[in-house]
């Protein structure tokens, strides 16, 4: 899916060999590096040398993500904002400082924030933050709990990266910020066992070199438990400004959109009918208390040609949100100008 723009700044060229690479790693997040071979369809030595550019490159960054209620965190928070240039610096440093903001991402004059939250208390300091009278506009907070049916796509670029390469089918997609787990309020055993292993596996993208977290190595027995039991997932994220191009087809465009929904709409709903209607993969989906918030990378070029027909995000992709959101707000911004001020930020967490 497509949208028009302003041209974004030149991207990297990927060969058919790396896209498939990078198609195969996104696809899957818990197989053995064979099972992503054998998806890749590429020779052995193909599909290392790729996987290895991508990481050196930062075409992908791998993060164990926990599941917010293990950490004692009953509420997630997605927040969209316009700063005013006055007073941008002040206002998104604090936001970065905020105990929960696990990510801070800014580009083209808006800044897109997601936190973790304890209780209520959390929820009404973040919103004094976020809104913040006189420093920022159009500024929208969606706050829910988080379970499946809430966060149902958390940043995961399947989809698109399945569109681009003009495959059939998606393997993994959706996926959301938690997974399978039920975890049990007050299990102190579980809590500090993630807490423990956010220490020490995170990884932070402020350092120099490529960030390597492959999977279960290096992880004591234990730590490999709660992965498989669902406490922390293991993803294989696309770098928030090292985005490649395959083709004609560029990612350089951020589209995020708010709207409020009629009462019992469910966020997973929007999934369904974007995909199937519209035949777009949103990149990011949360919503509660009649609010949704959803993100989608595109780019700026003109439509994809090639097998399937070209499509128009303002002919195709509006109507289909207008059918379940209402009072729509559009934040869309060049990923040239992305600075990460918290990228994927769970290891902060385990400190508070």
């Amino acid at each position: 899916m497509t949208w028009q723009g302003a041209q974004g700044p030149p991207v990297t060229a990927v060969s058919r060999s790396d896209a498939l690479t990078l198609w195969a790693m996104l696809a899957h997040g818990e197989e053995t590096e064979n099972d992503r071979l054998r998806l890749s369809g590429l020779s052995r030595t193909s599909y290392h040398r790729s996987r290895r550019k991508a990481y050196d490159l930062r075409w992908l960054e791998d993060r164990y993500v926990p599941d917010p209620r293990c950490l004692g965190y009953s509420l997630v928070a997605v927040g969209l904002s316009r700063p005013l240039a006055d007073h941008a610096a002040s206002y998104l440093n604090a936001v970065a400082t905020f105990p929960g903001t696990v990510l801070l991402w800014t580009l083209s004059g808006y800044a897109l924030g997601v936190f973790f939250l304890r209780d209520a208390r959390d929820r009404a300091a973040l919103s004094k933050l976020w809104e913040a009278p006189g420093q920022a506009r159009d500024s929208d907070l969606v706050v829910c709990e988080p379970t499946a049916g809430n966060v149902p796509v958390y940043f995961d670029p399947e989809g698109l990266w399945t569109h681009i390469l003009e495959m059939e089918g998606t393997v993994r997609y959706p996926r959301g910020l938690v997974g399978r787990s039920e975890p049990t309020p007050g299990d102190g055993r579980v809590r500090s066992g993630v807490a423990q292993m956010m220490r020490g596996v995170s990884g932070t993208v402020a350092g120099s070199g490529p960030i390597y977290l492959h999977r279960s190595l290096g992880l004591r027995r234990s730590q490999r438990r709660l992965v498989e039991r669902g406490y922390v997932a293991r993803r294989v994220f696309l770098g928030s400004r090292a985005i490649p191009s395959f083709g004609e087809r560029e990612v350089n465009r951020l589209l995020c959109v708010t709207g409020r929904t009629d009462p019992g709409f469910q966020p997973s709903s929007a999934v369904g009918l974007l995909t199937q209607k519209v035949g777009v993969f949103p990149y990011l989906v949360a919503g509660g208390g009649g609010k949704l918030t959803l993100g989608f990378l595109g780019q700026s070029s003109p439509p994809i040609t090639g097998k399937r027909p070209p499509s128009s995000f303002v002919s195709q992709l509006l109507p289909t949100l207008a059918t379940f959101l209402n009072d729509i707000n559009t934040f869309q911004g060049d990923l040239g100008t992305l600075v990460p001020m918290v990228d994927h930020r769970y290891d902060r967490l385990s400190a508070h």
